[in-house]
């Protein structure tokens, strides 16, 4: 959408378009419509916050966020992310434009203000000046995606300019880490709220995703996946330590070896990035399990044989998918079921081109299993998600982290 005639005519569509009655080609044109006609309002929102801040700094109305929370019909969040918007579109009126156009949604903008809301004025400007590659990037790529490219953008300028630790950020978060209890006056309920830097986290998730394994293969358990977090997380807590967790971390040896680099691979299972210098003091305290990667980011076939997938294969494709198979999907790894592409009851094997972590907490499990879904998977990893009416759904690669630059798949 090119501007307010284009603006225009995508309105009058939608005015006569009824969705209820739409084949799904038509839904998705329809979609694309709204995202579009989003996009250029989201585009007017930046320019009066522009003008506003304007008017506000010559004493003539108030600041932005309080106009848009209380005219817009805003929560204060969205009003302050709507203020870190406009100043993203300041620097970058490349964006803007895009914005307008409807090449890229206001998530993509907000990735990057995100991204260096924390930055120094000198990385900040760096990041900004990258801002031709970034909105390519943002036109191919889901918000999901380009968010996290944007973070590990900022991660790695922050790691190359910084004068402190590369451990700083992470000991901070470690000092705002708390926790608070209440109970809900109204239905009785006791509240535990959990405040955690990234690595004690993961800590505290591997201890309940384990203890979540053991209950799920109790066949008799038939408990629901809300309780079967509850159970987990009740049996992790009151375990008494006797539970042994593994923390999977992946790192390429070259990071490990000498530091960050453009294709840096550093960072939890589910890809929360991670300083080196703490990966490199757990690697002196902790028994190291390699997983090696080839040049596309495949993981070795490191077992076979067994009906379920075995640990060693679980950190194979732990070390290739950060999340559930599914190109719309961001349930991380261990949320998911490790699934045989070719069933096993139709003489599927258990080795790592037969094997992909599917969620149950969207289904995407059960939609292959018992919905009519079909998902086949090359050598390669190139994955064909197929409708139960027999249409292709969606083809590319499965992997999502690749240590020498091979684009990720897409969100």
């Amino acid at each position: 959408m090119a501007g307010t005639a284009d603006a225009e005519a995508v309105f009058a569509a939608l005015r006569l378009a009824d969705p209820d009655v739409m084949d799904r080609d038509e839904l998705v044109e329809f979609i694309h419509n709204v995202a579009s006609l989003k996009s250029w309002c989201d585009s007017l929102n930046v320019r009066a916050t522009r003008r506003q801040r304007q008017l506000a700094a010559e004493g003539r109305a108030e600041a932005p966020k309080d106009l848009l929370a209380r005219e817009g019909g805003q929560s204060g969040k969205d009003a302050r992310a709507g203020e870190e918007r406009e100043r993203v579109c300041t620097v970058l009126p490349n964006f803007e434009n895009a914005l307008a156009g409807g090449a890229v949604s206001a998530g993509h903008v907000d990735a990057i203000a995100g991204a260096i809301r924390n930055l120094d004025e000198s990385v900040a400007a760096e990041f900004i000046a990258q801002g031709h590659e970034l909105l390519a990037d943002a036109e191919r790529m889901g918000v999901d995606l380009f968010e996290r490219n944007c973070r590990d953008l900022a991660r790695q300028l922050n790691a190359t300019h910084a004068g402190g630790s590369d451990a700083d950020e992470l000991n901070k978060q470690r000092a705002m880490s708390k926790v608070r209890r209440w109970t809900d006056k109204e239905t009785g309920m006791r509240h535990t709220h959990i405040e955690l830097d990234p690595v004690r986290d993961a800590q505290l998730w591997a201890a309940i995703d384990q203890h979540r394994r053991q209950a799920r293969a109790n066949a008799s358990s038939g408990l629901a996946w809300e309780q079967l977090q509850v159970e987990a997380l009740v049996a992790a807590m009151t375990s008494g330590g006797d539970t042994v967790v593994q923390l999977h971390v992946l790192i390429d040896l070259a990071t490990l070896q000498h530091g960050l680099h453009a294709n840096s691979v550093c960072e939890l299972a589910d890809g929360t990035p991670l300083p080196v210098s703490v990966v490199r003091q757990m690697a002196c305290e902790a028994e190291i399990i390699p997983v090696v990667l080839d040049g596309d980011g495949r993981a070795l076939d490191i077992g076979r044989g067994a009906r379920l997938a075995t640990e060693a294969q679980r950190q194979a494709l732990r070390a290739m998918h950060r999340t559930c198979i599914h190109p719309d999907c961001q349930v991380p790894f261990d949320e998911c079921r490790i699934h045989h592409i070719v069933p096993w009851e139709r003489g599927g094997t258990t080795d790592l081109a037969n094997l992909a972590p599917l969620c149950e907490s969207r289904k995407h499990h059960h939609d292959v299993h018992e919905g009519g879904w079909t998902v086949t998977m090359t050598a390669d990893r190139i994955a064909t998600w197929t409708r139960p009416d027999g249409t292709t759904y969606w083809t590319g690669s499965t992997i999502d982290r690749a240590p020498n630059g091979i684009a990720p798949r897409a969100a």
